[in-house]
């Protein structure tokens, strides 16, 4: 079974990316990050979305979502290069072509 890294930027994204992860990918283990300084703005915004997202990939997460859709370029970007799925929660919530695999 898939192990699902989730980026947040509130702690109140954890609650519902379990639910939704309870009621269309059940048997899915999840992994949830919450780091509301991502939300700064900054240069070095990409340099702290590439540490975040090599504290999931560490996790052994085989996928990465960002439940924000301003940092999802930069953590597909990254989780990409580390070798690792990734998209943003808007992807999930409306798939072009159906339901989004999450397993293996």
């Amino acid at each position: 079974m898939a192990t699902v890294g989730f980026l947040h930027v509130a702690s109140a994204h954890v609650r519902e990316a379990r639910r939704l992860l309870a009621e269309y990918a059940p048997g899915v283990t999840d992994v949830h990050l919450v780091d509301r300084l991502l939300l700064e703005p900054g240069r070095d915004i990409g340099v702290r979305v590439a540490a975040r997202v090599g504290e999931l990939v560490g996790r052994d997460v085989d996928t990465v979502i960002c439940t924000w859709p301003a940092l999802t370029d930069h953590v597909v970007r990254v989780a990409r290069e580390r070798g690792i799925a990734a998209a943003g929660v808007e992807e999930l919530l409306a798939p072009s072509s159906g339901v989004l695999a999450l397993s293996r």
